[in-house]
């Protein structure tokens, strides 16, 4: 593959709600560009895309994917992303790395969660946007349904550039609207390009008007012209399109059906001609120095940014690299301001799914891929030291679900955990913690599908067999009375004995406050040399748990009284009658155990809003109040016990069609109803 300037660079997102033939599509481009030499097929296991285990066994995108084909002498970097709203990571990468996003829809199905999803992304990355609908020869297509479902939800700059010849069975291609130029694929499947036919004449004309007259909404001189009824030329409408495009106020609708292989020719034409070019971005950085803003443009001095790792026991770490600005070139060494060292950097290639093409040099605006960067992370800058600059860290959205991981065969904690730690280089979507209190090691992923693959991949390709289950909640344990109680220890067994004999006063503190051991002892009956055995073995027992195993907290413990034997007393004789009047105490002065209360804070459509607030009342929590916020979105924040919360993430996806999210932030302790209570100390009592 030959290098390519920044002109004649597309670096396009594909994107989607999941099953809407994303990947379908770049198979079909592949084929287009003699990449491939069978049309792929994600059924039939065949797509160049969709290769790995966990891919084929569910028939869905895991991993994005890059795509480069050559196209009229211009590359085109797709990048295939999953569907599923568990894999949001990957989508949040290849926003990153792309100049617009190309948004696929079933022409069957219309706008899903998926589809919203990803124009907020694209959104918020201030990506230019196009549709593509696919699957215009399924039952049911409905172009003219979609595109007006299309409008409603995201404005009057959604303008068809295409119209579809037939439906469903009879789909056999599309006219484009600028050139007034049909193409249809005829049975033998030979391409057949045309005038559109008299019987379209009519349906073409009203839409090429509503084009015009949309695109004229956003362009003052064609607006002027339209209004006049002069004549505009299919270069004016091209010019007034493509700055639309650019500055994200026209979204061109492109149809076709990847599966048949129609009308994605006439995309990868589109694409080339209607979406930026990468010559003109201009990127934000900071001074790793100064802290101060930088902006690069693509002819400065050389910068880039890694979007996505992936990490093979056998390959090694793949880099997949963004060029922001300069040239980068192979064996070339280039300073990591991330970590203010140098890194080496081996051959560059690029990618059609796992076919690789080496490349000596890569102008800005392209994508590279290289290996062995050891230190470097996604979201990590390579630039030229001379002129270091460090781009922000990708941001991706809060891990919702967390589950206790350990390792299924004992013995073999390093290598699981080891593997664990591999797989967050590939995903950083994947949050790893240990819980001091139940000494568990936490995983929190994005649902129940992402953990479930990444359990996948870690005994694939680590041979690491990871156990998931419900975490363990931090249940505490404290007192709501005072009482004094006796700890006698005394054990004669020939020789010297044991003895320990302490009175301690035990009594509630204020919530949050703690523990504390203080001792009024008067007249020696305690000698001093013991009183710290007294107070280990008092913090000791409260830390170990009396009630049902959790520690016990915010008690005041005083030692004021006891006695001992000059022979027999020990430190160890002492620390055990402290514990034993602990235990005894803690039990008389009426013990209640404590849950974790949490704060959350739910992003919900305001269509589910009900529906939401239904399931956070049958969960034990308090709704604290309701916000409205940005597109038609509320946010509802309640307390909420911890306990309640094991699988919301995925209450919540299933109530919301996926668009629902949270945060957490510890809130308090407060007592468990009595009636969980006892099921609790049951439990905790056979384990």
């Amino acid at each position: 593959m030959k290098n390519y300037k920044s002109t004649n660079i597309r670096n396009v997102a594909v994107v989607g709600h999941g099953k809407t033939g994303k990947t379908s599509l770049l198979d079909a481009c592949l084929f287009n560009t003699e990449a491939v030499k069978r049309l792929g097929s994600v059924e039939d296991n065949t797509s160049a895309l969709d290769y790995e285990p966990e891919e084929t066994k569910r028939g869905m995108t895991v991993n994005l994917k890059l795509a480069a084909c050559e196209w009229r002498d211009f590359k085109l970097n797709f990048i295939d992303t999953p569907g599923y709203p568990d894999f949001v990571g990957e989508v949040k990468d290849a926003m990153a790395a792309a100049d617009s996003a190309l948004i696929v829809i079933s022409a069957s199905s219309g706008i899903k969660s998926g589809t919203e999803n990803a124009w907020y992304y694209a959104e918020e990355n201030e990506l230019p946007r196009a549709f593509f609908i696919n699957k215009m020869d399924r039952e049911h297509a409905d172009f003219d349904g979609v595109v007006e479902e299309l409008r409603v939800r995201f404005g009057d700059g959604v303008v068809p550039v295409q119209l579809p010849i037939g439906k469903e069975a009879a789909f056999q291609g599309v006219v484009d609207l600028l050139s007034l130029h049909m193409k249809i694929v005829t049975h033998d499947k030979e391409v057949i390009k045309d005038e559109v036919p008299e019987y379209m004449a009519a349906e073409v004309e009203q839409a090429r008007q509503k084009m015009i007259e949309a695109i004229s909404e956003f362009n003052d001189e064609l607006l002027e012209k339209y209004i006049e009824g002069a004549d505009i030329t299919e270069v004016e409408i091209a010019a007034a399109l493509i700055e639309g495009i650019q500055a994200g106020k026209i979204f061109p609708v492109f149809c076709g059906s990847a599966k048949q292989n129609i009308g994605m020719r006439k995309l990868m034409n589109g694409i080339v001609e209607y979406m930026p070019t990468p010559y003109f971005k201009v990127s934000i950085g900071l001074d790793p120095v100064s802290g101060e803003l930088k902006e690069r443009h693509t002819e400065d001095a050389f910068s880039a940014q890694v979007f996505k790792t992936i990490v093979d026991p056998f390959v090694g770490r793949q880099s997949f690299i963004r060029i922001l600005s300069g040239d980068m070139r192979g064996d070339a060494s280039y300073f990591h301001p991330n970590k203010e060292n140098e890194e080496r950097i081996g051959t560059l290639f690029t990618m059609q799914g796992k076919v690789q093409h080496n490349l000596n040099q890569v102008a800005a605006g392209d994508i590279v891929v290289t290996t062995k960067l050891q230190q470097v992370k996604t979201g990590d800058t390579l630039c030229d030291k001379s002129d270091a600059i460090q781009y922000e860290a990708i941001a991706y959205p809060e891990a919702m679900l967390e589950m206790a991981a350990s390792a299924h065969k004992k013995g073999e904690e390093d290598k699981v955990f080891g593997a664990l730690a591999k797989q967050q280089d590939e995903d950083p979507t994947i949050l790893v913690s240990k819980n001091k209190e139940t000494g568990e090691t936490l995983v929190r992923g994005v649902g129940e599908v992402h953990l479930e693959i990444l359990a996948e991949k870690l005994q694939r390709k680590f041979g690491a067999e990871i156990e998931l289950s419900k975490p363990r909640v931090p249940y505490r344990e404290t007192i709501r009375q005072s009482v004094k109680v006796q700890g006698r220890h005394k054990k004669q067994s020939g020789g010297h004995g044991q003895f320990g004999d302490v009175w301690l006063e035990i009594g509630p503190r204020e919530a949050g406050s703690g523990n504390e051991f203080t001792e009024t002892i008067f007249g020696g009956s305690v000698p001093k040399q013991y009183i710290p055995a007294v107070e280990k073995g008092t913090a000791e027992t409260l830390a170990q748990g009396v009630l049902a195993g959790f520690p016990v907290v915010d008690v005041k413990v005083n030692l004021y009284d006891g006695s001992y034997h000059p022979v027999d007393s020990s430190e160890a004789a002492f620390k055990t009658a402290a514990a034993l009047a602990i235990r005894k105490g803690v039990m008389e002065a009426d013990p209640i155990l404590l849950e974790p209360i949490e704060t959350i804070k739910v992003l919900t459509p305001e269509y589910y809003l009900g529906d939401v607030m239904g399931r956070l009342n049958s969960k034990r929590a308090h709704v604290l109040g309701v916000d409205s916020k940005d597109r038609d979105m509320s946010e509802i924040q309640a307390l909420i016990p911890l306990a309640e919360l094991y699988k919301f993430a995925t209450d919540l996806r299933s109530l919301t069609q996926g668009r629902g999210s949270y945060q957490l932030e510890f809130a308090r302790y407060e007592p468990v109803p009595e009636r969980a209570a006892a099921d609790i100390i049951a439990e905790a009592q056979a384990r």
